[in-house]
């Protein structure tokens, strides 16, 4: 059975994803109460730009998903393997957060503690991902994880098919924009399907399936220049940049002055920018995994690897925060206040997710198999293989 090298730079690039869902979500309110201020543009940028945690989870969890299984036959073995640690450090997290967030809502609201509604509405979250904001991440993934097996099969038996992933996700992708605005079969939080992310997803297992062929194309070190991969980073970088200006752009267009694009707009820009998001990330970590052993480097690293349980909990950290808003009318308390959201969120959650996967033995069960990859980024040497256990988020 092959084995291929761990990456630790995937967990730098988790690090910078869950920074970017820290600060849309606590920039969310500032775009809304905070929109004649002069700053709202600054808001306005963290809250789009950094729009790039769900894709890029979505992107390496397929990536670590093929990197792992494509080289390997596909056994009963493998197979029941995956989906008990899928429903241990994935499902069971999702159900616990999901019944915490239901009967923290249901309280907060004063409602009436009538169980068989309860559990009916309970039953309805838990089966559309709906549970907090946050939660349909964890849904999409398991979507993605049934569908798993099926398209490893598929891209083992017909190599022209794993060859043409890219190609063949953004059409399936776009296949359902489209016939979904034709048809508004999902009117409502079409992004807790799985197939608004199928253009990620294919890239992930693309790059996953045929990372080793291709790195010295995507990372950017001294022995791999060449004028023509040079050519390739710069045009990449361009066109991330400018699809994520032109991103934020019109949300800017869209808060500020009411100025509405079509929904397809909307929807290129999101998939042009997030598409190659995770790439750029990657060309970072590469660079920055050669200071490894720095201190805010290593930090990162750390995020990366806890980021699983950062991100069930922060909305948690937030809500709290958000009940002691500041009294003081000033504009610069304000922004103070929004920053120390941000801070809060990410320091606590850091914290907590921590502190608890390293003294409890069964903390899996609300944070997955964050434990298991503390104990392994510890002791495991760069050229060891990738854990069995999921990284989730991947």
């Amino acid at each position: 059975m092959e084995k291929r090298a761990k990456l630790s730079e995937i967990d730098l690039v988790r690090g910078f994803a869950i920074i970017g869902v820290l600060l849309v979500h606590s920039t969310s309110d500032a775009t809304i109460q905070m929109l004649n201020s002069d700053l709202f543009s600054l808001y306005n940028f963290f809250n789009i730009f950094f729009k790039i945690g769900t894709t890029t989870f979505i992107f390496l969890s397929s990536f670590v998903l093929f990197y792992n299984y494509y080289p390997q036959p596909l056994t009963m073995k493998q197979f029941k393997k995956f989906y008990r640690n899928r429903l241990m450090y994935v499902i069971v997290p999702y159900l616990l957060f999901t019944a915490f967030y239901f009967l923290l809502g249901w309280w907060s609201k004063g409602q009436v503690w009538d169980w068989p509604a309860m559990l009916s509405a309970l039953k309805y979250k838990l089966l559309t991902g709906t549970g907090h904001e946050h939660l349909y991440f964890v849904f999409i993934n398991i979507q993605l994880y049934v569908l798993f097996p099926v398209l490893l099969y598929l891209f083992q038996r017909f190599k022209w098919l794993a060859a043409s992933a890219i190609v063949v996700g953004v059409l399936l992708q776009w296949g359902f924009f489209l016939w979904n605005r034709e048809t508004q079969f999902i009117v409502y939080d079409r992004g807790s399907w799985a197939p608004t992310y199928l253009g990620q997803y294919f890239l992930g297992a693309w790059l996953g399936m045929y990372f080793d062929r291709i790195k010295s194309w995507l990372i950017i070190a001294k022995e791999n220049i060449r004028a023509s991969r040079v050519l390739v980073w710069m045009t990449m970088w361009l066109v991330w940049l400018a699809a994520g200006v032109s991103y934020v752009t019109i949300y800017y267009r869209a808060r500020a002055d009411k100025t509405l694009f079509h929904n397809a707009v909307y929807d290129l820009f999101w998939d042009i920018y997030t598409m190659i998001t995770p790439l750029v990330l990657i060309q970072v970590a590469f660079l920055l995994s050669k200071m490894m052993k720095n201190t805010w480097i290593g930090g990162l690293r750390h995020l990366g690897v806890i980021s699983f349980g950062v991100y069930l909990l922060h909305p948690f950290i937030l809500l709290v925060y958000r009940q002691f808003p500041p009294a003081n009318g000033d504009t610069w308390v304000h922004h103070l206040w929004y920053a120390g959201g941000f801070v809060s969120a990410l320091v606590i959650s850091w914290i907590v997710v921590t502190v608890i996967s390293r003294s409890n033995r069964w903390a899996w069960l609300v944070f997955g198999s964050v434990p298991l990859q503390l104990q392994a980024s510890q002791r495991v040497r760069s050229d060891t293989p990738l854990p069995a256990a999921p990284s989730v988020p991947a």
